[in-house]
């Protein structure tokens, strides 16, 4: 009767491991398939294939196991009816195989390209081969053989079988522990951009193995002093963990490539947008560190739930629970809709003053649309905090109260920066002051760089940089509103006629204006002052030409530069200081001579 027993369990066995690597060799075109598919696919579908990967191991395990269901009903033993050592044994299939299917999702042994976790084709055949291994001798060592022992011969005999097969899964583990922690130091260590991991996780890293040999010798104290259903309980505890952290490990892992790759936008987009990538590429990073954070406290929770530490499952349903998650949720909302306004915002002002599209923003436009953004962002930010403490249950009424008299008594105590924001709304008002402007202003000439309700910024013709308070401005010199004029001061000597002077200075200006690179910023004709003043050395003579703005430096020295040439060419002498000497004279009013005499140069 035993031997009868044993001869359909095996035929049983045969038939339904018969069954299933049938059916994984003639799907094993899929999975290559799918592989080949996922290497060029994007996340969602990359995720759909694995999913479908692992619909396809797991109807390869149902029908098996069917199959081998079906003929312990049908062939093997009295028809309709099946011993319980059959049952045992499929339970146990049915169980090890499905462990084997998670195994074979996270990993993927053949097929790189659906891995969860990054890591090697090696290292992912070596661990799924010793995970395979162990998860097969426990399941069928204790799921089969132990029970069988045990109504068969003893219970103790079936309590030894028990020991012995987690004692021979534990030198597995511990051995596959000892032997691969190194590389699983390294592979701990490695990121996606090859920079320096944390020194908290180069220490857990260097240091994993200990508490896993920790965990095994508890689980193998476990099966030696309690029955075989306590360790079922434990390993589906642990299981339960292990799905957690492989869970958690492989969101991690995503989110460091995505943080590595970063966002990239179309082409188009980044002509019209130039600053967008850069802007949503210096936040998304920080997003991700957030969002790993909050993975790796839910890993925590849902490894302390499953071991029985804490229920949080019960905590979130609670009152306390669904209001913190509640206004969790608010605050993310709030802070990620603040974040696409102030994005749309500074991007629909970076394309309005974007050149390349679009009409070209002037100067005042230019200014006002760089104040409305800045004005915005602290709006928006002031607007954004306010709603996430009311989300958090904080009153923010008594806050906007203590604002509204902390702002009075800022205001009084701060009259200097209260005039400095005056003084800047009536001077932007009143268009006195724009980027790019070639202004004087509290004795200091410069080219205007940066321009705040609170004070304008000057870099000068040195390069040095000014800082200047509306507050101490009284009077601001624009040299580029409209139009500009150059007022040129030139000197004749005395013995020189002032018209051929004035035909000459006539000559240089056609002669700039006949220049293509200069004559686009010549307004009008030059006008004609006539003398200006009888100096100690030369007759000044003055002439205006008018300009575009800014260009009447440029013009000034062209003008110089004309003049010299062409009054050099004419003979028309350009002064120089003149020195009488005198002698002296003598009781009679007689001058002593001075004789000079010219000496030959030497040869």
């Amino acid at each position: 009767m035993l031997l009868r027993t044993l001869r359909d369990l095996a035929l049983v066995i045969v038939v339904t491991y018969g069954l299933f690597v049938t059916l994984r060799l003639c799907t094993s075109r899929i999975d290559q398939s799918f592989g080949r598919r996922a290497a060029t696919a994007g996340i969602v579908e990359k995720s759909m294939l694995i999913a479908a990967s692992a619909a396809v191991d797991v109807g390869i395990v149902v029908a098996a196991w069917g199959g081998g269901y079906l003929a312990a009903l049908t062939v093997f033993g009295e028809i309709g009816r099946m011993d319980v050592q059959q049952t045992l044994y499929l339970n146990a299939f049915m169980m090890v195989q499905l462990a084997k299917v998670a195994l074979r999702t996270v990993l993927s042994p053949l097929a790189g390209e659906l891995r969860l976790l990054r890591v090697s084709d090696e290292a992912a055949r070596r661990t799924s081969r010793i995970l395979a291994w162990i998860i097969s001798i426990l399941g069928y060592g204790q799921l089969l053989l132990q029970p069988i022992l045990s109504q068969t011969v003893s219970a103790a005999s079936g309590q030894a079988t028990s020991a012995l097969v987690a004692l021979v899964a534990l030198i597995m583990a511990i051995s596959a522990t000892i032997a691969n922690r190194r590389s699983v130091t390294q592979w701990l260590l490695s990121t996606p951009d090859h920079s320096a991991r944390h020194r908290q996780v180069r220490f857990i890293a260097a240091r994993w193995h200990w508490p896993v040999l920790a965990y095994l010798t508890f689980l193998f104290v476990v099966v030696l002093i309690g029955p075989s259903e306590r360790l079922f309980l434990v390993l589906s505890a642990s299981a339960q963990a292990l799905v957690a952290i492989l869970l958690g490990l492989v969101v991690a892992d995503w989110l460091a490539r995505a943080v590595t790759k970063g966002v990239r936008l179309p082409e188009n987009v980044n002509e019209r947008l130039p600053l967008l990538e850069r802007r949503v590429n210096g936040l998304v990073p920080r997003f991700l560190m957030l969002l790993r954070l909050v993975i790796l406290a839910a890993v925590l929770a849902m490894v302390a739930s499953a071991i029985g530490l804490f229920d949080v499952v019960g905590a979130l349903q609670s009152r306390v629970g669904l209001a913190f998650t509640g206004s969790l949720a608010s605050v993310l909302a709030i802070l990620l809709f603040a974040y696409a306004a102030w994005l749309a915002l500074t991007s629909w002002v970076d394309y309005r003053l974007n050149p390349a599209f679009g009409s070209i923003a002037a100067s005042r436009e230019t200014t006002l649309l760089t104040l409305l953004r800045n004005a915005a962002t602290i709006a928006i930010v002031v607007v954004a905090l306010m709603f996430s403490l009311s989300q958090l249950g904080l009153d923010i009424a008594p806050l906007l109260a203590s604002a509204g008299v902390l702002g009075l008594a800022i205001g009084f105590g701060a009259q200097k920066l209260v005039q400095d924001v005056i003084n800047g709304v009536f001077i932007q008002l009143e268009n006195a002051i724009n980027v790019g402007d070639v202004i004087a202003i509290g004795g200091t000439t410069g080219t205007v760089e940066r321009l705040t309700i609170r004070s304008v910024s000057l870099r000068d013709v040195h390069g040095a940089y000014h800082i200047i308070s509306f507050s101490s401005v009284d009077m601001v010199t624009n040299h580029m509103r409209d139009f500009s004029f150059h007022v040129g001061d030139i000197g004749i000597a005395y013995r020189e006629d002032v018209e051929d002077a004035r035909a000459a200075l006539v000559d240089a200006f056609q002669e700039l204006r006949s220049d293509p690179d200069l004559s686009d910023f010549i307004l009008g004709d030059m006008e004609w002052f006539g003398v200006q003043s009888l100096g100690d050395s030369a007759v000044i003579v003055r002439v205006r030409i008018k300009t575009t703005p800014g260009k009447q430096w440029a013009i000034g020295r062209a003008l110089n530069g004309a003049v010299k040439r062409i009054f050099g060419a004419r003979g028309i002498e350009l002064p120089f200081p003149h020195q009488t000497i005198y002698f002296g004279a003598d009781k009679n009013g007689e001058a002593p001579p001075a004789f000079f005499a010219m000496a030959a140069p030497k040869p």
